[in-house]
């Protein structure tokens, strides 16, 4: 049975990347890098982000080792009108970002435009 810190091993040779070339990625220490590959210490949520990113793999993969299930090997994709964008992980949260201020500015005119219904304007 495969463990996460192989996964990670695996996933990084499959990128033709150092412990340190990763390391250097992610502004990390390249030792850090090594226990997670020997299973010595694991990830916060945000690195394991960035990990999978970086080896153009699912989070879950990494986690569980299986490629079932709905997640995309790509995590940060967005489809518009049938055509499909890859994006980086700042372009994704930008986004993110930038839809909620969308949302929010949608839910504050549609409110207003009650109140002026309401008042009869």
């Amino acid at each position: 049975m495969t463990t996460f810190g192989n996964r990670l091993k695996y996933a990084r040779n499959g990128k033709k990347l150092t412990q340190t070339d990763v390391a250097n990625k992610l502004g990390i220490d390249f030792t850090t890098i090594s226990k997670y590959e020997n299973n010595k210490s694991e990830p916060d949520n945000e690195i394991l982000r960035e990990l999978a990113s970086l080896y153009e793999v699912s989070v879950g993969w990494l986690i569980t080792g299986s490629t079932s299930g709905h997640e995309d090997t790509d995590p940060n994709r967005i489809t518009v009108n049938g055509a499909t964008e890859l994006l980086s992980n700042e372009e994704g949260l930008f986004l993110l970002d930038n839809l909620e201020m969308y949302r929010l500015l949608k839910a504050k005119r549609e409110k207003d435009r009650r109140k002026k219904e309401e008042a009869g304007e």
